[in-house]
């Protein structure tokens, strides 16, 4: 599969107090950027490098609203692995 490399302009502008760069829609969609996105931008002397921002996650976000408990209820027989064998055979 080739990579094409898209040569676009843009204009920077003014969005309130801050300077803002609006995103060509060929470089969006190229790049798989929506709207809301967060993004990284660091400057490195004369060049601008733009990163997706990592995910930042919290237990709390991704857990919230059930105990541990309803938790383990909830996806206890989610996976069947077969019976144990061997080495595995767990007690419970």
């Amino acid at each position: 599969m080739f990579k094409i490399s898209l040569m676009n302009h843009a204009t920077v502008g003014r969005w309130g107090k801050n300077l803002a760069l609006r995103f060509p829609t060929e470089i969006a969609s190229q790049a798989g950027l929506r709207e809301g996105e967060r993004l990284e931008i660091e400057s490195q002397g004369d060049t601008i490098v733009i990163r997706r921002q990592a995910p930042h996650f919290t237990a709390e976000t991704l857990f919230g609203g059930k105990s541990p408990e309803e938790w383990r209820a909830l996806y206890a027989d989610a996976y069947d692995w077969g019976p144990d064998a061997g080495r595995e055979i767990v007690e419970e």
